[in-house]
C-alpha cells in the first residue's frame, strides 16, 4: 500500500502544528534534556525524540492534555531512563580485543556517570528541582509517582549528582575531510560536495526533515545551500569539544559587512566519505551553545519555516 501524496501533506502540516503550538515549551524543555544528558548533541537528540514520539502519541488520547509541559518533560523522561538502562546493560562483544576500550569510550559518559550515581528516577527528580525549580507536585506527576517519593528521591539525590562533560558517541570526521567539505562549498562546486557523499549517505535538518542518497541531497539540502542563498554562506571548519563542524556564515541583509553564524552542520564519515550530514538550523539552543562556546555571532531562524525570522529572511531575499 503506497503513501499518497495528499497524506503525506497533511501529516506533514499536521506536525508543523505541533511544533508551532508547543514551540514556547522548547526552551525548558531543551534546558532539561540537556541536564539529563550533559552533552549539546544528545540533548537535542532527546528533544527531537521527545516531539516525534509526543506527536505520535496524540492518538491516543481521548480528552485533552492539561498540561501540555508535563505531557512532554514525561515523554522526555521516559525515553532518556530507556536509554540509559540499554547502555547500563549492552556489554562489548569481544572484551579482550582493544576495539572493546573504544567502544566503551564513545558510550555516552554523562548518563553513564549519572546512573553509576543515582537510579534514573532519581536522577531526573533532582534536575527538575534544583535545575529547573519545578514544585514537587509538578515533578511527581511528570515522572507519575506521590510526592512522597519525590520528597525521598531528592533526599537520596541530592549533592550526588555528577557534572562531567557528555561525550558523543557519533562517528566523527576527520579534520581533511571537513576541509574537502569546505572548500568544495565555497567553491561553489556542487559536483565536488555531491562526490564526497556516500552513495546511501542520509541527509537530515533536524526536526524538519530528511533526504536518502546521493542523488536527492545533492537536489535538496546541497543545492539550497548553494544556489537558493545566492551565493552568500561561507562555510568554515570549527572545532567545538573535540568535534570538527561545519559552520555557515552569512552577510546581515541590512549591513552587508556585519555577518553571523546562522547554521551549524556535524559531519560523518564512513570508509573517506560522508556517510550522514545534520543541519541544526532550526534549533536554536544548540546553536546558541555552540557560538556561546566559540564567542562568534550567531543569528538563529527560529525553529521551523513558519517562524518570524525565517518568513523575515524569506521576504527580503524572495526565495
Amino acid at each position: 500500500m503506497e503513501l499518497s501524496q495528499e497524506l503525506a501533506g497533511e501529516i506533514q502540516q499536521s506536525w508543523h502544528r505541533f511544533l508551532q503550538r508547543t514551540e514556547s515549551l522548547r526552551p525548558d524543555l531543551h534546558r532539561y534534556c540537556r541536564s539529563l544528558t550533559r552533552s549539546v548533541w544528545d540533548a537535542e537528540d532527546l528533544v527531537q525524540d521527545t516531539l516525534l514520539r509526543g506527536f505520535a502519541k496524540l492518538g491516543e488520547f481521548s480528552n485533552p492534555i492539561d498540561n501540555p509541559k508535563a505531557y512532554l518533560f514525561r515523554i522526555a523522561t521516559n525515553l532518556w531512563v530507556d536509554q540509559v538502562r540499554r547502555t547500563e546493560f549492552q556489554q562489548p562483544v569481544e572484551q579482550s580485543k582493544e576495539s572493546s576500550h573504544e567502544q566503551s569510550v564513545e558510550i555516552r559518559d554523562a548518563a553513564r556517570q549519572l546512573m553509576n550515581r543515582l537510579p534514573p528516577q532519581e536522577g531526573a527528580a533532582v534536575v527538575l528541582k534544583e535545575v529547573l525549580d519545578f514544585r514537587l507536585e509538578e515533578i511527581a506527576e511528570i515522572l507519575q509517582t506521590s510526592v512522597g517519593a519525590i520528597k525521598s528521591a531528592l533526599h537520596r539525590g541530592r549533592g550526588k549528582l555528577a557534572t562531567p562533560a557528555g561525550a558523543s558517541g557519533a562517528p566523527q570526521p576527520s579534520a581533511e575531510l571537513v576541509d574537502r567539505f569546505v572548500e568544495a562549498f565555497n567553491a561553489r562546486d556542487l559536483d565536488r560536495l555531491t562526490a564526497l557523499l556516500l552513495e546511501e549517505s542520509i541527509a537530515e535538518t533536524v526536526g524538519m526533515g530528511t533526504s536518502y542518497g546521493r542523488k536527492p541531497i545533492s537536489e535538496s539540502s546541497l543545492y539550497y545551500s548553494l544556489f537558493l542563498e545566492k551565493g552568500e554562506a561561507r562555510a568554515e571548519r570549527r572545532n567545538f569539544g573535540g568535534e570538527e563542524l561545519v559552520l555557515f556564515w552569512y552577510s546581515d541583509l541590512d549591513q552587508p559587512a556585519k555577518r553571523f553564524v546562522r547554521e551549524v552542520l556535524r559531519l560523518e564519515e564512513l570508509d573517506g566519505q560522508v556517510s550522514r550530514l545534520r543541519y541544526y538550523t532550526f534549533c536554536p539552543e544548540t546553536l546558541a551553545e555552540i557560538c556561546a562556546a566559540l564567542d562568534l555571532p550567531m543569528a538563529g531562524l527560529g525553529y521551523g519555516v513558519w517562524s518570524s525570522e525565517f518568513l523575515s529572511l524569506r521576504r527580503k531575499k524572495s526565495f
